[in-house]
């Protein structure tokens, strides 16, 4: 088999390593770029969003191929399940949902339980995800990365994403529940802060709209032959191979096989998600202090509730995090004709989503175990997290402000209540290999993401982000991805 080599080569497919991929080729044309995933295509439209299939069946046999080593069908929520959802408890369908590769063994109720989810396909998350694209307030931004630097960046990231800022203009039922609730939330926030559409990297289309997945990232990457930009699908990453502070390759194998194939590289990327990253650094021996030490997953509280409108909504809206109120929140339709049994609705069926931030604790933190490996060849991970006593007392205020909004727009749907999911479930795992302003032993990356001792080794994902936030962090991460891409063309072109 012949030897590969690349400039460039990036570990993982998702949103930041295709945002990686992208930079670099804007600002280093000649560049040849190799991309790693664990994971199949799953589309024609490689790396499109899985939402945009059409037919259910299709979609549905889609998303069990994104379900990396358990590509069968899952077992569905029960009736009694959904009934224990719906009076505010834990039901054990939580743990049974697709992409679900992980939970600690631990009582379900156990408070330190950690469901994680992952996609392995090539498109990663940016195949599955809500297109969630608001900015960070100024507290969750990155205090040593100037403002005029972040800006910019979050600018470019936008761009990346196509993120549409107003999905549904001509939205009078939205407009409407926007006045309520700024009349709640906008007195003394800035303009940028206020009530506001979410935005979304969507399309709107006649029907509807399309989501967006790598395919819009990557755009006319897509087309390049092989020799200048290629995709290898289910291919894991087993290490990188690196010496005197400088990585020279990677070790690759087809999931669940003993041949490995080495390709040299001349920069390595590793984004392969904020808990696989970790543990391919972990299994490369390369080993920080604070390697997966501080995982910040922010919490979730979730209501749904009967608005009473002649104007149904169409579009989300969002209330944006500010500096002394720890909470960002996401309000928008959704239909009965989703829920697995039926319910009876006198009004519009809102769903109200609360992100609330969690402190950072050294104490949450991954480990590894090097006696048992997984399906892709590399130690095995655990999650260790508790609540401290500042989340418990955010989580019952972030409780109390689903309840005021609830009041203010409509009424509890009959038999639903107020549910706080399990720790994972936002899908929004942070710190894992957090970025810092020195290599003082509190963070594993510096301000370009680049691993501190290493002079051609960088990560990306939300693992990066060292802040507490509420916000949801994919217009984040892939901002910060812009920042390592420009600087890796900078110094590698003129090299």
């Amino acid at each position: 088999m012949q030897d590969l080599s690349a400039d460039v080569v990036i570990v993982g497919s998702g949103p930041t390593g295709s945002a990686y991929a992208r930079m670099i080729r804007r600002d280093w044309p000649e560049a040849r770029i190799l991309m790693l995933e664990a994971g199949p295509y799953l589309r024609a439209e490689k790396g499109a969003h899985l939402d945009n299939i059409a037919n259910l069946e299709a979609r549905t046999a889609a998303e069990i191929g994104a379900q990396g080593p358990s590509r069968s069908a899952y077992a569905p929520i029960t009736e009694a399940e959904w009934n224990e959802r719906r009076a505010g408890r834990f039901d054990g369908s939580l743990l049974r949902r697709q992409g679900l590769f992980l939970a600690n063994e631990a009582d379900p109720h156990d408070e330190t339980l950690f469901a994680g989810f992952a996609a392995a396909n090539v498109g990663g998350m940016g195949t599955k995800w809500t297109t969630g694209c608001p900015r960070p307030s100024q507290s969750e931004r990155i205090p040593f990365i100037a403002a005029e630097k972040m800006d910019e960046a979050l600018g470019l990231a936008e761009d990346l994403l196509k993120v549409n800022k107003d999905l549904h203009p001509n939205d009078p039922g939205a407009s409407r529940l926007r006045e309520q609730l700024g009349a709640m939330f906008n007195q003394g926030r800035a303009p940028d802060r206020q009530v506001q559409p979410m935005p979304l990297a969507c399309t709107p289309t006649a029907s509807g709209f399309l989501r967006h997945g790598i395919d819009v990232i990557l755009g006319p990457m897509l087309e390049e032959s092989e020799e200048t930009f290629r995709i290898l699908p289910d291919t894991g990453c087993r290490r990188i191979i690196h010496e005197n502070g400088r990585a020279t390759g990677v070790e690759i194998a087809t999931p669940g096989a003993n041949d490995t194939r080495r390709v040299a590289a001349g920069t390595v990327i590793v984004a392969a998600d904020s808990l696989h990253s970790p543990q391919l650094l972990y299994a490369s021996g390369i080993r920080p202090a604070a390697l997966g030490r501080t995982i910040n997953d922010h919490y979730q509280v979730t209501k749904l509730i009967e608005v009473e409108t002649d104007q149904p909504m169409q579009s989300m809206s969002w209330i944006p995090r500010v500096d002394d109120w720890p909470f960002s929140v996401t309000i928008g339709p959704t239909s009965a004709n989703t829920m697995p049994f039926p319910a009876d609705f006198k009004g519009q069926p809102v769903f109200i989503g609360l992100f609330c931030a969690s402190d950072v604790d050294p104490g949450n933190r991954m480990e590894f175990d090097e006696t048992r490996t997984d399906w892709l060849g590399l130690p095995t991970i655990s999650i260790k997290a508790r609540k401290t006593p500042g989340d418990l007392a955010r989580l019952e205020e972030g409780k109390a402000l689903v309840a005021r909004i609830t009041d203010a727009l409509g009424r509890s749907a009959p038999g639903f209540e107020t549910v706080v999911l399990p720790v994972g479930s936002s899908l929004h795992y942070q710190g894992t290999m957090r970025m810092g302003e020195r290599n003082d032993g509190e963070s594993v990356c510096d301000a370009n993401s680049r691993v501190w001792g290493f002079e051609n080794l960088y990560v990306a994902g939300n693992g990066i982000i060292p802040t507490v936030t509420a916000t949801n962090p994919t217009l984040f991460s892939v901002a910060l991805a812009t920042i390592g891409a420009r600087q890796i063309a900078r110094e590698r072109r003129q090299a």
